[in-house]
């Protein structure tokens, strides 16, 4: 008795059928025969249910950077959030039993559902992967290529990010348990090298310094990198693969956790080479020194520092170039290399003056805030801020100041401009304010006049204008 769940004026051509032997009339009432019949035709059913979702695009769909440059953006929209590259496993609307039907999770499934719903939660700062956000590269599957669910160690270390982030950056007994669990597990994993050497372990570790590097607990930290380094030459030497994206995870974690906490950087931006990035040949105007800087060249600006403030400008130039279908899977990695080569050289700079340093800071600022569209909203750009303020402060009444107005005032807006509103940014307002009548004459009168003097060196109207503006208000009154 042949049975077939397919449309019958449908060629045969891709029907799956089952048989099953009838030797007499009695046999096709028999009822397991006829369970099988009816099993085998809901298997089927459920078959071309499925492939009719993929078709449909509807569900899950994995498009790698070749399949959109073929198909071109416009066929290729920016996915809605409820088509995001995130699976609909993270989804705020599932229920507890549907994600934890057995309750095998390392971690109570209740609250890892009302965590992903938590918009804190999803917005956790973090560079080694992001779940808030639909990029082409860098969320959790393409740094990890499996989800968190599957790993103790990842799931309690995501889970003690969610949590941190919940708390607004402060440590309570839910995420010491989470922690202690990470740490745990980790160290069960590293007990045998088949599993230490691999994204979720690394990944797990990457967290915790994450976490510790904005606590400031620089001694953490370097344990910790200090075991992903290890983990690097175990992995090195076992021939062991690693993804470009816990590739870049580790080094902007490893980079942003120096800046945070002071701790010794284990990689730079020539470590991996998923990360090279060099100059494009094809547009060389955009790699040119603001005219803003000329004047402070000769006896202030370093040649290493130079040749960082052109990339600075060619990034600048990028940014405001964009168009909204630029945003490829390739462009997107190779403006990430970028970033990353500026910030580490930026990072390495040595500092003799405190007028020189600022100058760094406040370059660093101008390279996050142009295209770190997920990091815009971490600590550092709040951190580098304040960085800067204290170093403007320290050299207030250096003399080089009064031959460099206007370099200063554009070190005063980028750090003011970008610093939240409290005593951080009131600290800028008051040096403003104090050097109007005497280093600025004027300079900080009209914003058609500031902004034309801020135009002369790194300054972008997409990213900058409106903040600035705001900023320049508050100097007024």
């Amino acid at each position: 008795m042949p049975t077939s769940h397919t449309r019958p004026d449908r060629p045969l051509a891709g029907r799956q059928f089952q048989f099953i032997s009838v030797q007499d009339p009695d046999d096709a009432k028999d009822g397991v025969k006829r369970r099988l019949a009816r099993s085998h035709a809901v298997a089927q059913g459920l078959e071309r249910k499925r492939k009719l979702q993929q078709a449909s695009g509807g569900n899950f769909v994995v498009r790698t950077g070749k399949s959109y440059r073929a198909r071109g953006p416009a066929a290729n929209p920016k996915p809605s959030r409820d088509r995001a590259l995130i699976p609909n496993l993270l989804s705020a609307q599932v229920s507890a039993g549907t994600l934890d039907p057995f309750q095998s999770l390392a971690v109570d499934s209740s609250r890892l559902q009302a965590l992903l719903g938590n918009h804190k939660a999803r917005q956790a700062p973090e560079p080694v992967f992001t779940f808030e956000h639909e990029f082409a590269f860098q969320n959790f599957r393409s740094v990890f290529l499996t989800g968190f669910l599957v790993d103790p160690a990842i799931l309690s270390a995501v889970m003690l990010s969610f949590a941190f982030a919940v708390t607004g950056g402060t440590i309570d007994q839910e995420c010491l348990g989470y922690q202690g669990q990470a740490i745990s597990h980790i160290r069960k994993k590293i007990s045998s090298l088949g599993e230490a050497t691999s994204e979720s372990t690394i990944g797990a570790i990457l967290l915790l310094a994450g976490i510790e590097a904005r606590l400031g607990m620089a001694s953490r930290v370097q344990l910790h990198m200090g075991a992903v380094q290890q983990l690097l030459q175990a992995c090195k030497a076992g021939r062991v693969y690693l993804t470009g994206g816990i590739k870049r995870a580790i080094f902007w974690q490893d980079l942003n956790s120096s800046i945070l906490s002071g701790s010794k950087r284990i990689v730079d931006h020539t470590t991996f080479a998923e990360l090279q990035w060099t100059r494009d040949s094809f547009s060389p105007h955009f790699f040119q020194l603001p005219n803003g800087f000329e004047t402070a060249r000769p006896h202030l600006l370093t040649d290493k520092f130079v040749q960082v403030l052109q990339d600075i400008q060619a990034l600048q130039c990028i940014r405001d170039f964009s168009r909204p279908g630029d945003n490829d899977v390739m462009s997107m990695a190779r403006i990430n290399n970028h970033i990353a080569s500026i910030q580490s050289r930026l990072v390495a700079l040595a500092s003799p003056s405190p007028v020189l340093q600022s100058c760094h800071l406040a370059a660093y600022l101008c390279s996050v805030m142009l295209c770190c569209k997920v990091w815009c909203a971490l600590v550092i750009p709040t951190h580098v801020s304040s960085q800067l303020l204290g170093n403007l402060q320290q050299s207030a009444d250096d003399p080089v100041w009064d031959h460099q107005p206007d370099l200063l005032l554009w070190t005063l807006y980028i750090g003011g401009s970008f610093a939240p509103k409290g005593i951080l940014r009131s600290g800028y307002v008051e040096l403003v304010r104090s050097n109007s009548d005497t280093r600025f004459k004027g300079l900080n009168g009209s914003w058609p006049g500031v902004m034309g003097n801020l135009k002369r060196f790194i300054w972008s109207e997409k990213a900058f204008a409106s903040a600035a503006e705001d900023f320049w208000e508050e100097t007024l009154i």
